[in-house]
């Protein structure tokens, strides 16, 4: 596709050498250089100063340099029509159909790219990026069957273009094929040398879309693959959350937590989940947040039923301000009761204002005169 541009640009530079020596200006050769070094704006600029009626004007190349230009301004709709402009004139480098196969794609006229790449021929054929234009364009057209036709043929002239493995992926995954769509993926991350990100998009996508035992099995060749990613290791986590799989998600949480602190928390929390008591207060003392450290100490002890150990937290609570928070208070509240403190508990309870907390604290009351009227009844 440089070859047409790459022309303009040594035919622009050899013109403004000759039009110097006769101490003319040629617009057209200058905005090729302009363009050339980056400058879109003052190459559209020089353009405009062209004038067209001028017989020495090589219309086909002012044409496709305007084309060109606009392109790289976004302004797709004015390129084409400049491109078109240049065909009329005798523009014959059938490259110019593929500047607008592109443009046309852009604009999202997906009838008008395929047609355009059609009339670039046997030079569309040889460009990777063209074919997997095109069979997206088919595919954006709700032309499934061309699209993975077009992919199929561009796989056997390009056996090794891994992206067409990436983009027949999601094809696949939205024709609910998903045993193809995971042998695609399985080639892709084998062989193209991907990125953490698109390992994890292709597995997020096969979980979205509810196939839990393939997403599993492509993020455990990516954990491998991936070694140092602690985003792949929480994710395969994740998965096995959603198998119910609590002790094995609590196991890649800890190892995520060694390769990225950030994880701490969610490690000890999962830990918890996994009634690893003496595991999730290692994990939780390695948290730096403070408050958020207490908030979940107290969920830890509260799930192991350690009540006098929150109650010896009590001087922290208030101390960091955590008391404020109407859920720490209650939980405070109803440790005093389960350790028998009826006064320190009742001491809680009164502050509670919120709703749902209040009509539990009206439980412990109940529970707490019962107590008190038959002793035994709370042994």
């Amino acid at each position: 596709m440089m070859k047409l541009f790459l022309s303009i640009i040594i035919t622009a530079a050899l013109s403004v050498v000759l039009y110097a020596k006769k101490n003319e200006v040629d617009f057209v050769a200058l905005a090729a250089l302009l363009m050339k070094d980056g400058y879109y704006d003052r190459a559209n600029e020089t353009l405009n100063q062209v004038d067209l009626n001028k017989s020495s004007v090589d219309l086909p190349r002012y044409y496709t340099l305007k084309g060109l230009v606009l392109s790289k301004k976004k302004q797709y709709k004015k390129a084409n029509v400049n491109f078109l402009d240049a065909l009329k004139n005798g523009q014959e480098d059938k490259s110019i159909y593929l500047y607008m196969a592109q443009n046309s794609y852009q604009l999202k006229e997906y009838k008008n790219t395929i047609s355009y790449i059609k009339n670039a021929g046997k030079l569309a054929d040889e460009k990777p990026k063209v074919l997997g234009l095109k069979a997206d364009a088919h595919w954006k057209l709700q032309n499934h069957e061309n699209a993975l036709e077009t992919l199929k043929t561009a796989l056997k002239k390009f056996p090794k273009q891994w992206s067409f493995y990436k983009q027949r992926f999601y094809y696949f995954i939205e024709l609910n094929l998903y045993q193809s769509a995971l042998d695609d993926a399985g080639v892709y991350m084998k062989h193209a040398k991907p990125t953490a990100k698109t390992s994890l998009s292709f597995i997020n996508t096969m979980r979205k879309s509810g196939e839990t035992n393939r997403a599993i099995e492509l993020c455990e060749t990516a954990n491998l693959q991936f070694e140092s990613s602690a985003e792949t290791t929480v994710l395969l986590a994740h998965l096995y959350i959603d198998k119910e799989m609590i002790q094995a998600a609590a196991d890649l949480f800890d190892e995520a937590s060694i390769e990225d602190t950030k994880y701490i928390k969610e490690s000890a929390e999962m830990m918890r989940r996994a009634s690893e008591f003496t595991l999730a207060l290692f994990k939780n003392s390695q948290m730096l947040d403070t408050k958020e450290k207490y908030k979940q100490r107290i969920a830890i002890f509260l799930e192991f039923g350690e009540y006098e150990r929150i109650v010896a937290m009590k001087k922290e609570l208030y101390r960091s301000g955590l008391i404020e928070n109407e859920d720490i208070r209650y939980a405070l509240a109803y440790s005093h009761y389960s350790i028998g403190d009826y006064v320190s508990s009742e001491s809680e309870l009164k502050n509670l204002t919120r709703p749902d907390l209040f009509a539990k604290a009206t439980e412990v009351r109940k529970n707490i005169e019962k107590c008190q009227d038959n002793f035994w009844e709370c042994q």
